[in-house]
């Protein structure tokens, strides 16, 4: 019994004497934190509607009125968005898109979504926006 007593007074000392070691998100700087999160590149690929059309848009920090879609795509509102938002029911002829953003470091994130379909806004913000400024790398019928 002694022995289980000092087993334990000895993991407790230890634990307490052991400086905590902060997880990776609280060991970064707001500075780190925000360049970490700070878009380069965002690849809009647009395909389908009635006449079955794909379109790639991209938008990097070379883009004239790209600044605005890359600082929305490093907001944490994008951050937190799923991988996917996809309609209940996928009939008709909408447009599906896949936005893949870049960001420093070379992490991606990449998003899909459907034509209507109801996703927060900051997606749909940045999809228009892409589209508006992106450079279109021309339309290909299928």
């Amino acid at each position: 019994m002694r022995k289980v007593i000092r087993t334990l007074f000895t993991v407790c000392a230890i634990a307490v004497l052991t400086p905590a070691v902060a997880s990776p998100a609280q060991a970064t700087s707001p500075a780190q934190a925000k360049s970490a999160a700070q878009a380069t590149r965002i690849v809009l690929d647009r395909e389908g509607g009635f006449a079955g059309l794909r379109n790639s848009y991209v938008v990097d920090r070379w883009t004239d009125g790209g600044r605005r879609p890359l600082r929305m795509a490093g907001s944490n509102a994008f951050l937190r968005l799923r991988g996917s938002y996809q309609p209940a029911n996928p009939c008709c002829d909408l447009f599906a898109y896949r936005l893949t953003v870049t960001y420093r470091g070379g992490w991606q994130k990449v998003v899909s979504t459907v034509q209507g379909t109801a996703a927060p806004s900051i997606l749909w913000d940045v999809i228009a926006d892409v589209q508006r400024v992106g450079v279109d790398n021309g339309a290909i019928s299928q």
